[in-house]
C-alpha cells in the first residue's frame, strides 16, 4: 500500500531542491521562482501515470514476493532465463528453469532488422553466438542460422541452440505458469508496439508479465499506451557512462564528458521522480544498494524491490531470508 505522506514528502523534496537550484543559479526573483515551481509541479502531476493496483497482480507474482522459510526457489528469478545452466536467452535455458522449479525468469528483448522480437542481450550478437555484428542489422532468418550456444562453457551439455523469438518463449512460459521479466533496452516506440500486441495476443501476461528497463522513456512510452501493464525501473550506477562489463560505453569525447553528469541526474531522478511519473510497481536494484531501510522506503511508496544479479549463495540467503527481497540470479548452486 502506498504511503501518501511519504509520496508527498518525496515529491516535496524534489520541488524544494528545484527551488534551491532556481534561487542559486537561475533567478533571485521569488515570484518568478514560485511560478516556475508551480508549473513544474503541475507538469509532473500531468505526466503521472497511476500504477497497477496490487489487487490486479497475478497469484504467481504475489507468491514471488512472499518469503517462505526453507523454500528460496519461490523467490528466485533466473537471469537471462538461467545462463548458468544453459545458453543464455534460449529455450533450453527456459526449459532448465521450468525443470528446476523456478517460478520466474528474466529475458532480454532485442529487435531484428525486419522487426521481430528475439531473445538476445544485444546490441551485438558476438557475445553469445558464432556471429558478428549488431542484432538490428540482421533479419530473423539470418539470426536463425546462428548458434546461440557458441559461447556457452559447458559444450558437453549444450553444444548448439537456436535464438528464439519472443513468442516462442512466452508460449512456453504461459504453458508452465512462469512469471516473465521482459528487459527492454532499445527503441521505445518499437518496444511499446510489440509488447502491447503481445499482451493482446496473450492476455494472461497482464498477471504473469513485468516489463523492466534502465531507461524511463521506454517504460513511460509503454504505460502511456497501456497503463494496465506492470512495469519496473532497473537501476545501476553509471549506466550511461559504462556498459555492464565496466568498459566505457561512449567513444565520442563530448559523450564521455557529459555522461557522468547525466548519470548522477539519473540516479537522483530514479529515486525522486521517475518512479512516480512512470507509475512503476517494481524497482530492480543492484544488490549492493539494498538494505532493510532501502526496502522499507520503496515499499512505503508502493514499490517492490528486486535484487540483481546475485550469484553468491550467502548473499542470496541474506536478501531472501532476512530482507524478504526476491533475487535475480544466473542459476542455482548445484
Amino acid at each position: 500500500m502506498r504511503d501518501k505522506k511519504l509520496t508527498a514528502f518525496t515529491l516535496g523534496g524534489t520541488i524544494f531542491i528545484s527551488w534551491m537550484v532556481l534561487n542559486t543559479f537561475v533567478s533571485s526573483n521569488c515570484g518568478l521562482n514560485l511560478v516556475i515551481l508551480a508549473l513544474l509541479a503541475g507538469f509532473v502531476q500531468f505526466l503521472h501515470i497511476p500504477p497497477v493496483h496490487h489487487s490486479r497482480f497475478g497469484e504467481n507474482i504475489m507468491s514471488l514476493l512472499t518469503v517462505e522459510k526453507g523454500n528460496r526457489k519461490k523467490n528466485t528469478i533466473f537471469h537471462k532465463a538461467g545462463a548458468a545452466h544453459a545458453p543464455e536467452n534460449t529455450m533450453e535455458a527456459v526449459k532448465e528453469a521450468i525443470k528446476r522449479g523456478i517460478p520466474a525468469i528474466e529475458i532480454d528483448l532485442s529487435f531484428t532488422k525486419d522487426g521481430h522480437g528475439v531473445l538476445l542481450h544485444g546490441p551485438k550478437i558476438d557475445d553469445s553466438t558464432d556471429g558478428t555484428g549488431f542484432v538490428h542489422d540482421k533479419t530473423l532468418e539470418e539470426l536463425k542460422t546462428l548458434n546461440a550456444a557458441a559461447k556457452f562453457p559447458h559444450k558437453d551439455k549444450y553444444s548448439t541452440a537456436l535464438i528464439p523469438t519472443l513468442d516462442e518463449c512466452v508460449e512456453e512460459c504461459i504453458k508452465n505458469d512462469i512469471v516473465i521479466f521482459f528487459d527492454c533496452k532499445a527503441d521505445p516506440q518499437k518496444t511499446a508496439t510489440l509488447l502491447i500486441a503481445l499482451y493482446q495476443k496473450f492476455p494472461v501476461l497482464y498477471r504473469l508479465g513485468i516489463v523492466c528497463s534502465f531507461y524511463p522513456q521506454i517504460i513511460y512510452n509503454l504505460r502511456q499506451k497501456d497503463s494496465n501493464i506492470i512495469t519496473a525501473l532497473t537501476h545501476r550506477n553509471f549506466v550511461l557512462e559504462q556498459l555492464g562489463s565496466g568498459e566505457a560505453r561512449n567513444k565520442e569525447m563530448w559523450k564521455r564528458l557529459v555522461s557522468p553528469i547525466l548519470d548522477h541526474l539519473l540516479i537522483w531522478a530514479h529515486g525522486y521522480l521517475f518512479w512516480y511519473i512512470c507509475g512503476n510497481s517494481f524497482f530492480l536494484l543492484d544488490q549492493g544498494a539494498i538494505s532493510g531501510d532501502t526496502k522499507r522506503y520503496w515499499e512505503k511508496l508502493g514499490i517492490h524491490v528486486v535484487a540483481w544479479t546475485v550469484n553468491d549463495q550467502q548473499e542470496k540467503n541474506h536478501l531472501i531470508d532476512n530482507l524478504g527481497v526476491p533475487v535475480i540470479t544466473d542459476g542455482l548452486t548445484d
